[in-house]
């Protein structure tokens, strides 16, 4: 890698960035085309559905035959197979770009054959490949994992509790905190908290510092506990995971009102692992949890952690619930 793909490959990084959650379950991919040193055009993923990075870069070239002889940076090696729209590698190839060169493999070009080769194909290496991958991290995990990318967000007292001991909730993040806490709901397609947070503090799990959509509101609770008042069910954007032990009355009323219920129907407790996989196949690929200590014991136990954001103040409980880092 020379410094000119680097400077061309970090651009291409700043442009798939602007696609954010919207393209979810896609990856966010950024393109630039450059031809004797002077980019030509770029563009970037913008929304699921929509037209992929290169294809958005190639169709701001006039004339075409511009692209002769140029070069291509793509922070995702361009797809080779028909999902909502067409493959971009044959696009590319026809177009008479002569080098495309790539920040991170597509777990799902290895059971596809591109038809045209008419351009030399490039990976990176180093820490710019490495930013590439991790840019698609929630991409790259429910792919090959099968599930989503899961981010645990913890805030912990200095002498390591996370509630009072009766599990009433105590404020340990200051407002900047906060306002983070808010871009990462913001960043994740789904947030989940287990039962005794929605009733010992009775959280709203919106997007309220931060710009974007609230994410999509998981519950989980094994006898359908929570109050039928609570914040999390002012909507229809919420999934309670529950088990056959679910009570009756509020299953009824959920369904009443529109909520969705999904059940682990042999397990006394939530199957988390089996849940993860329901997500996945909702197309859900990156989920934040904001969990109590139980939730949290359990979500390690299943492995099922793949970040840690752990918060920690300098305000001592003395006592109170342990989170057992």
């Amino acid at each position: 890698m020379n410094q000119q793909d680097e400077i061309y490959m970090r651009r291409a990084i700043e442009l798939a960035r602007q696609g954010g959650r919207a393209v979810a379950p896609n990856p966010m991919v950024g393109a630039v085309i450059v031809k004797d040193g002077k980019i030509l055009a770029e563009g970037y993923h913008r929304k699921f559905g929509g037209p992929h990075a290169e294809v958005m870069a190639m169709a701001k070239v006039h004339p075409r035959s511009k692209m002769e002889g140029a070069t291509m940076y793509v922070t995702l090696e361009p797809c080779k197979h028909f999902g909502k729209t067409p493959p971009c590698a044959d696009a590319v190839a026809i177009s008479g770009i002569q080098r495309v060169v790539v920040g991170a493999h597509d777990p799902f070009q290895e059971n596809y054959e591109l038809k045209i080769t008419n351009y030399e194909l490039e990976f990176l290496k180093g820490p710019v490949a490495d930013e590439c991958r991790d840019l698609n991290r929630f991409f790259f995990t429910w792919v090959e994992k099968k599930r989503p990318f899961i981010t645990v967000k913890i805030a912990v007292s200095a002498d390591g509790f996370v509630a009072k001991k009766d599990g009433t909730p105590v404020r340990l993040t200051s407002p900047e905190q906060d306002r983070e806490v808010h871009q990462l709901r913001a960043l994740h397609q789904a947030i989940m908290v287990g039962a005794n947070t929605v009733m010992n503090d009775d959280p709203h799990l919106g997007v309220r510092h931060a710009e974007g959509v609230d994410p999509l509101r998981v519950i989980v609770d094994s006898t359908l506990s929570i109050p039928e008042g609570a914040q999390v069910l002012r909507d229809s954007n919420v999934l309670i995971a529950t088990t056959h032990l679910a009570d009756r009355h509020m299953l009824h009323v959920l369904r009443e009102r529109g909520v969705d219920v999904w059940a682990s129907e042999t397990d006394s407790r939530v199957n988390l692992v089996a849940l993860m996989q329901e997500l996945a196949d909702r197309k859900i690929t990156s989920v934040l949890v904001e969990p109590g200590p139980t939730l949290y014991q359990s979500l390690k136990k299943a492995h099922l952690i793949d970040q840690e954001i752990i918060y920690r103040s300098e305000q001592r409980l003395g006592e109170g619930l342990p989170l057992d880092i």
